[in-house]
């Protein structure tokens, strides 16, 4: 029933809509006029005028009074560079011409998400109430997800595609995350003339950053200084340093004692040459975990074996949507679309596994 060509045709117009975090306006618009098409009802929510963009989460609802309520949901924005993107197929290969991201992240989600309503649509197929949410800003926070209002719409469980890896794995763990500046504020002088009036920032963070952990702490944490500016010449005593720091841990408790351990050892190091300290790291979002026999789980593996896929239930180090939608009280699985090299000008997607996709989202519905 899952029309290949249409899927195909429907990826390849989505993915050349430039729709890079809080300016997806064009790609919304797309949405909307797609859901209308197949009979949803259909709104725009605030989520872009809370967080500076021009365009809100796309929601759908496919009504079926008195039945369970499912979330289908995929994110409309994706990384740099993707102002103009021209894909191009290669055999049963979806890439870009190297020039840009392709956008299979997240659009091959939204691909299969709607080839699945189509086929619903078309064959009169008996289906449970459907909400659709392609949301907004995910790649930079995770926003449109944390200014959506899932609690009002009753929902029963939900399915999130946004993942790498072949579809049948489902992600049923993930961790919290934080980040955010640690900013060392030093003292400036002449470095020729007087560099003991001096205060050298960057001195006192390579201490600190001498002894706090970084890079893989266990199986379940890390810990990373990504980017880091500072100084003003060469000839004055570097006056102040800026680190972006991220964390992240499968178990909650262990971030933040890593995050305590790490500031504690900045503001001490600090302390002891007369330094400032200021900290802006903060947890972005908490991390999930879904029982592999849990109802939803069980659906899952079901609706795989049925589209004849292999299902796999694994932990990730990245973070979704899925964390905020199980974090309000939904349960929620992140599942694999077949996008691979996300987030770089190599990324590709095999139309095999868009395929794939749609029909165990068909099955999943069926088991619903």
């Amino acid at each position: 029933m899952v029309k290949e060509a249409r899927l195909v045709e429907n990826f390849l117009d989505m993915v050349k809509i430039s729709s890079p975090s809080l300016k997806e306006r064009e790609m919304g618009d797309y949405l909307i006029k797609v859901l209308k098409e197949l009979g949803l009802e259909v709104m725009e929510d605030e989520a872009g005028e809370k967080n500076g963009g021009n365009c809100g989460n796309i929601i759908g609802i496919l009504k079926a009074p008195g039945k369970k309520k499912v979330l289908f949901s995929a994110h409309m924005d994706t990384v740099l560079p993707c102002d103009k993107v021209t894909p191009v197929i290669e055999g049963r290969i979806i890439k870009s011409d190297g020039t840009s991201v392709l956008g299979g992240d997240d659009k091959g989600g939204i691909a299969s998400i709607i080839e699945m309503l189509r086929v619903i649509k078309e064959n009169n197929l008996d289906h449970p109430e459907i909400v659709v949410i392609f949301s907004m800003a995910e790649e930079i926070g995770l926003l449109g997800a944390k200014s959506f209002n899932i609690e009002k719409y009753n929902i029963d469980y939900g399915f999130i595609l946004d993942s790498s890896g072949k579809p049948g794995v489902a992600i049923v763990k993930a961790p919290s995350a934080a980040k955010g500046k640690l900013i060392v504020e030093g003292k400036p002088a002449h470095a020729g003339i007087a560099p003991e009036n001096g205060i050298n920032a960057l001195v006192v963070a390579a201490e600190a950053i001498g002894r706090i952990k970084l890079g893989r702490i266990d199986e379940e944490t890390t810990s990373n200084i990504g980017t880091v500016t500072g100084g003003t010449a060469v000839n004055i005593v570097m006056p102040q340093i800026e680190m972006m720091y991220e964390a992240r841990s499968l178990d909650g408790t262990k971030l933040r004692a890593l995050l305590k351990e790490t500031i504690d050892i900045f503001e001490e190091t600090c302390k002891k040459h007369g330094a400032k300290f200021e900290n802006t790291v903060k947890i972005g979002y908490d991390g999930f975990s879904v029982d592999e026999n849990s109802e939803i789980a069980n659906i899952f593996k079901k609706a795989a074996q049925n589209a004849g896929v292999v299902s796999e239930m694994k932990s990730s180090g990245g973070g979704s949507d899925t964390n905020i939608y199980n974090g309000k009280g939904v349960p929620c699985l992140n599942l694999a679309v077949g996008m691979s090299k996300v987030h770089t000008k190599e990324e590709f997607i095999l139309i095999d596994d868009m395929v794939a996709m749609s029909k165990v989202l068909l099955e999943v519905i069926k088991e619903c």
